[in-house]
């Protein structure tokens, strides 16, 4: 479990990144290739999202069901960013689910966990049983969304969850994607479109496979990413804590492009023996 500390890293030096606590991680080898910072648990802001949604999905969320918006959707995500959706509106629920995962929006998960058969106190509960049962180590959640700076997760344990979300494919293929046209309006009457606040799925030298941002006073302007490379090699890029909104996306574009002058060659599994 990413123990190992490549020696490549000393080949070839690490870019200056701005961002106080980084990690890069390959996911094939399972070599730590940069550790910037202290490794402890850090406020994480919107990254939570990944784990609230794994919980409502394996709750049984039906993704072509519909929700209505509460009152309390709202009581439960005091002191964050403004919303799009209405309250009293009814969304389907995967449109919802792009709301969260692309544009971040607080009540979205809340709504959902609702919609699953969680209230907010109950999801609460569940995503700390799942952060132990994923192992999660330093892994400690009282909200659903991330407006709490007492959720706090460790870089590694990031990975992991990365790790875990790739493999639930409803949410990773949501958190890769550009952009999307909801069904439904803004008040305004225009159609609702949400555009995914990771601009590293824009990027052409690298493939978002799952990702997600997050801010708040506490975290500072973050981003977590698995991401194919040119060449191909996955490795998980964690920048926390910048102190700008851009700045995120360009420690982890440095990291990723440093990465690549990194000597590398895929693991050879099922070859045909040579006699």
């Amino acid at each position: 479990m990413f123990a190992a500390i490549a020696v490549a890293l000393f080949l070839s030096p690490p870019p200056e990144i701005s961002a106080p606590v980084a990690l890069v991680a390959d996911l094939e080898s399972e070599e730590i290739l940069l550790m910037k910072g202290k490794m402890e648990p850090h406020a994480i802001a919107s990254i939570t999202k990944l784990l609230a949604l794994r919980v409502v999905v394996r709750a049984g969320l039906d993704l072509g069901g519909k929700t209505t918006m509460l009152a309390s959707d709202w009581a439960h995500t005091k002191g964050g960013a403004r919303t799009r959706l209405v309250r009293g509106a009814t969304y389907e629920n995967t449109d919802l689910l792009h709301a969260a995962l692309l544009g971040s929006d607080n009540r979205a998960v809340v709504a959902l966990g609702r919609s699953a058969g969680l209230n907010h106190a109950e999801l609460v509960q569940a995503m700390n049983t799942e952060a132990k049962s994923l192992g999660l180590l330093g892994a400690h959640f009282t909200d659903v969304t991330g407006i709490s700076h007492a959720n706090r997760m460790t870089p590694l344990s990031i990975v992991t969850l990365l790790e875990s979300t790739l493999a639930a494919p409803v949410i990773a293929s949501v958190s890769r994607k550009n952009e999307y046209e909801t069904r439904a309006r803004e008040r305004s009457g225009r159609p609702l479109v949400y555009r995914n606040t990771n601009l590293l799925v824009r990027d052409k030298t690298m493939d978002v496979l799952v990702g997600k941002t997050g801010f708040n006073s506490a975290a500072g302007w973050s981003v977590a990413a698995i991401v194919a490379l040119s060449n191909q090699r996955r490795v998980a890029i964690i920048v926390l804590g910048t102190s700008g909104k851009h700045m995120r996306f360009r420690d982890a574009r440095r990291l990723a492009r440093w990465v690549e002058t990194i000597p590398w060659a895929p693991a050879r599994t099922n070859q045909p023996e040579t006699r």
